[in-house]
């Protein structure tokens, strides 16, 4: 079997992969809508949905395929340990996804099928969390907790695209942002496996959206949602890991001194999704409510009601994680304490959500306000034109008319 050699075409490589998996999302994706709509197989609009029409929902179909195809063709595995773990973790969340798009399954069976998948990159290809670097003072982590820290963190971040995920063009510019700057970061220092990993994903993603941006011809659905989650999740802590044995002849040792910091440029890149699913689930389950309850709480929903289209709402969004990741890439280069920066970037998160629901509490409340004004108006007129008719009724009887009113009173009284 031959391979690359990727000492001195290594940037063409990444390139190919990126384009090469593009080129085939954009030519399965118009396939995929024409087979959906033929066998009506399609996502229809209720109270909670943006779209108004029913529009085919397998795009994670495309995604798949393509980021598969090209990572088997550039041989990932020999590059990267544990590529065949990934790649049947990621075949149980395709299938798991697919049911779901097809035929609703429990939210807990979903879940289930989650857990299983984290449970096989964690044991079997060793992908965990292994040092906080700092964090709370904890640096080393035992087996066990790095085991279980590692499983629920991977079911947690999976479960956050999938739920980001509710409005055109969102999760798919959210996890293309993602996957490019951690590729980016990967060929920095020559982690030539996690890299091709990163731009063959972010490759698949951009050409889904050439379909998904506002208004969108077909939605990643579950297929798409569930495998993008898992895999940011997943190659979020390979960048922890690696980052953090860096060589002193590596390009980024001067960012990451003694290999701390990454785990806070981690969390800036995936902390809209993971902030946002934290704080819905908390309320609900501080409401009384199932953490997976269905309602209109989630941040893009607030957007939207502020007055944002789909678009607006995906480019805010992707801002906001440009200007975590730069604040983050900031304070680990002046060596702050990683405990600080993450709570820097929590507190900064919450001042803007607070600040989002504010302006949509008073956005709602014009609204509200507006239609009450609008309701006054209106039965305002139905009485205004209720008095004209009767005084106009009044004024064109005749002498026997009211002749006969007053007989009908002093007979009724």
């Amino acid at each position: 079997m031959k391979y690359f050699d990727l000492s001195q075409s290594v940037v063409y490589i990444y390139i190919a992969m990126f384009l090469l998996a593009m080129g085939i999302t954009i030519f399965s994706i118009p396939n995929i809508i024409f087979v959906a709509k033929k066998k009506r197989l399609l996502d229809k609009p209720d109270h909670r949905k943006k779209h108004v029409n029913v529009t085919p929902n397998l795009g994670g179909i495309g995604i798949f395929s393509a980021f598969i195809f090209v990572s088997c063709i550039f041989n990932v595995g020999f590059y990267f340990t544990g590529w065949n773990c990934i790649l049947g973790a990621s075949f149980l969340l395709f299938v798991t996804g697919l049911k779901d798009d097809l035929v609703a399954i429990d939210p807990y069976k979903k879940f289930l099928a989650q857990l299983v998948a984290a449970i096989i990159v964690v044991y079997l290809a060793g992908i965990r969390l292994e040092n906080l670097q700092g964090f709370l003072g904890i640096h080393e982590l035992p087996y066990l907790l790095s085991f279980l820290l590692s499983v629920i963190g991977i079911t947690f971040v999976t479960n956050a695209f999938n739920l980001i995920d509710g409005v055109d063009g969102l999760a798919g510019s959210l996890s293309m942002l993602l996957f490019t700057f951690l590729g980016v970061l990967f060929a920095v220092n020559k982690n030539i496996g996690s890299a091709m990993l990163c731009f063959s994903i972010a490759g698949a993603v951009a050409g889904f959206l050439r379909y998904n941006i506002a208004p969108a011809k077909i939605f990643m659905g579950d297929t798409g949602s569930l495998i993008l989650g898992f895999l940011a999740s997943v190659m979020a802590i390979s960048f922890v890991s690696k980052m953090s044995l860096l060589p002193a002849t590596s390009p980024l040792s001067g960012l990451f001194k003694g290999g701390n910091g990454s785990i806070v440029i981690a969390l800036a890149a995936i902390i809209v999704p993971v902030y946002d699913t934290f704080r819905v689930f908390t309320t609900r389950i501080l409401r009384g409510f199932s953490p997976f309850h269905a309602d209109r709480t989630h941040v893009h929903h607030v957007l939207l009601d502020i007055g944002l289209n789909a678009t607006q709402v995906a480019g805010t969004l992707v801002g906001v994680t440009v200007f975590f990741i730069a604040a983050a890439t900031c304070m680990v280069s002046v060596g702050l304490n990683v405990t600080l920066a993450i709570f820097i970037i929590l507190v900064i998160a919450t001042g803007l959500l607070y600040l989002a629901v504010k302006i949509r509490n008073k956005k709602l409340e014009q609204v509200k306000m507006a239609q009450l004004a609008k309701e006054n108006a209106k039965i305002e007129k139905l009485q205004k034109v209720s008095l004209d008719e009767y005084l106009s009724s009044t004024l064109s009887k005749t002498e026997q008319d009211y002749h006969d009113d007053h007989h009908v009173y002093s007979k009724v009284h």
